[in-house]
């Protein structure tokens, strides 16, 4: 792969990995601010730990949501990505126009041999039956 082609691909998958941090990160923020600031505060306040764990669970499973987005985010990256670094590189080398171009020229090839082959075996049974007609006009036995 040259190197333009890789550059490019490298920041495809830099942009794509930037967006999925982002949007995590964002809702791992939100999450952070709304839920388990409010559940801090009902805890400051004496609260029990079961409400301000109640209170504070919205935010954390928007925090937990945002990990995923985040990480899944960046696995569809590398296999969006990869895959498509690899079907340039493979359309570059396995180029059907190609290949039946030079399956082609091939089969042209055995076919001008065999044509060749065919010429020659004709003009050898031709010369054959010459010979042999003029065998028998020059042999001719009186009994």
């Amino acid at each position: 792969m040259d190197a333009k082609r890789a550059f490019r691909w490298s920041g495809y998958y830099f942009g794509l990995t930037v967006v999925a941090a982002v949007v995590g990160f964002a809702l791992v923020a939100v999450g952070a601010a709304l839920g388990i600031y409010a559940g801090y505060e009902v805890y400051a306040t004496g609260s029990s730990v079961s409400a301000a764990l109640s209170t504070a669970a919205p935010g954390i499973v928007a925090a937990f949501v945002g990990i995923a987005i985040w990480r899944f985010g960046k696995a569809w990256a590398f296999y969006k990505t990869l895959t498509g670094a690899m079907d340039d590189e493979l359309a570059d080398t396995y180029d059907t126009e190609h290949v039946k171009a030079d399956i082609l020229s091939v089969l042209d090839e055995r076919l001008t041999d065999m044509q060749q082959d065919i010429q020659s075996m004709n003009r050898n049974v031709r010369e054959l039956k010459k010979g042999e007609q003029e065998a028998e006009s020059g042999f001719e036995f009186n009994g």
